[in-house]
Formats: structure tokens, sequence, C-alpha cells
């Protein structure tokens, strides 16, 4: 994924002078309730919406949703096994404005008074944000999300998750889980369903994933389109302290004994994993998905 700013400001001053308000559901008249919902959750401050977006805008999305990945990042590996793109300006317009109609002033004001965060902001170098699918065995291990924006040094605020795909079955896994702050058991799961999004702070207890392997058939994938606000620093540590990656754990017990993917996980925290890496420390771990 290219370091490079996604957001174009001057097609953004474009989006910010149509009706927003019309590309979003009926949720975004319920902001006080919303609120309330949100501070309210648990095991963290989190939504979950459904008709997210307009349904004709959500269809359009799902049609143009790309079927094809061989220019796409892969990462295949045994704690995150997924599929992302974020050069948002080579898709189709349809799926490269959603991205621009998140990052507008209305909704950023509506999610301020949602999450009570007054300096949230969009990040235009999308980081970590974008396309992103899950095949067959894909899984994300539970984790907390990067804290630090390696190029900007804003801190990630909060997630949006929204999910693009037509008849999943839950007995295929791939639900969003939501962890307790001490990352020892799963509070909540939310289930796939189209046109519905996942909101939830991000901060030092926000530990989530989709750990159980998904079991979908071949050529079925989880789809879902990822966007992340942001806001100056409001935390005070030491630089080494700040998460510049996202730290990742061993949920299973019978896997928490493996050093190999111990190690793994370690090496995350500070970089992307290679395939040499795999290869020295779990060179076998194709065999046990």
């Amino acid at each position: 994924m290219e370091n490079i700013v996604k957001i174009d400001k001057n097609y953004l001053d474009e989006i910010n002078l149509l009706d927003n308000i019309e590309y979003f559901g009926d949720w975004i008249n319920n902001i006080s309730s919303l609120n309330k919902n949100f501070s309210e959750a648990i095991p963290f401050d989190h939504l979950v919406i459904d008709n997210f977006l307009n349904e004709t805008i959500a269809n359009e999305l799902y049609d143009k949703f790309p079927n094809e990945f061989s220019d796409w990042y892969k990462y295949e590996n045994p704690i995150e096994f997924k599929y992302t793109y974020d050069k948002i300006n080579n898709l189709d317009k349809t799926l490269n404005d959603f991205f621009y109609h998140l990052s507008c002033k209305k909704i950023i004001d509506i999610f301020r008074k949602i999450t009570n965060i007054p300096d949230l902001t969009y990040d235009e170098y999308l980081h970590g944000a974008g396309l992103h699918c899950h095949p067959k065995n894909g899984r994300l291990n539970v984790h907390l999300d990067y804290e630090k924006h390696p190029i900007t040094g804003k801190e990630r605020r909060l997630n949006v998750i929204y999910f693009l795909t037509k008849d999943w079955k839950n007995e295929w896994n791939g639900q969003n889980e939501l962890w307790d702050k001490n990352a020892s058991h799963c509070v909540t799961k939310t289930n796939i369903k189209f046109n519905r999004a996942i909101i939830f702070r991000t901060n030092d207890i926000s530990w989530h994933g989709l750990p159980e392997k998904i079991t979908c058939p071949e050529n079925h994938y989880r789809k879902t389109l990822a966007f992340y606000y942001v806001s100056p620093l409001s935390s005070s540590k030491n630089e080494k302290e700040y998460r510049k990656k996202a730290k990742y754990i061993i949920t299973e017990e019978n896997s928490k004994k493996n050093e190999g993917l111990k190690k793994l996980c370690e090496i995350r925290a500070i970089r992307r994993l290679t395939e040499e890496d795999i290869k020295l420390h779990y060179p076998y771990w194709k065999n046990v998905i």
C-alpha cells in the first residue's frame, strides 16, 4: 500500500458542495440516540448501523466491487490472511466516491457529535483503509490498530467497517469480534450483513478482529470497505510507546505455546511480515489452517 495522498482536496471540495446527507441511510437523522448508544456500548464505544447507505448507492457499490485481485496487496500468513487495495483513484467512480463522502465536512461533523471527538478529521492517506477482502481460510487475529499515523503523526480514533457481501452464512465465520480490555475473551460479534457498518473507537483497549478461520466456499469473499478517522494526538506517551503498527495477540489456547507464531506477532508490531519470516518461524502453518 503506497504512502501517497489518496483524497484529492480539489475533488473533496466538489463533494462538499453536494447534499451528502442523501448518500446515507436514515440513521443520519438520529444523532442524539446514536451518541448515547455509542458511549454506552460494551466492551468499548461502538455502533452497528444497518442500511448505512442509500440502498441504490449500496447496490451500485456491490456491483462495482472487484472480483479479480491480482494487483491487490496480499497478506497471507497465520495471523492475517486478507487482500487489500487502497489506490482508490484507479477504481470505478462509485467506489472512489465512497471514501470522499466519508471525508466530507457534513459527515465528519456528524461523527464528531456521535463520538464526542471534536477534532475528528479524515486521513488523506487512507493508511490501512480502502477495499478489504477475505477469501476462504481468511482471518485477522485479535489486535489493536496502529495508534500514531506514520506520515502525519496524527492519532487513529475511529474505524468504519462497511460490509458489502450479500448472502453470507454465519457458519462461515468472519464476524467482527470485539474483545474485553484484557483481550481474554470475545464480548460481542457483529454478523456480516449487506449494507451494514460497524463504527468503533480505537484506543489502548479496543481489541478486535476476526480470528476464526473463514470457511466459505472457493470464490466467495468477505468484502468490506474500511475508512479510518484521525485527530491530533490526544495521548501523552514517549515516542517509543506509540503503536506505529498493529499489535496482534494469539487467542487460541492450543496456539499460545507456538513460539514461531509468537515471534511473527512480535515482528508484525514493527513491520509487515515477509516470506522469509514465515519460512523461518512458522513454515508449516498452511498445514494446520
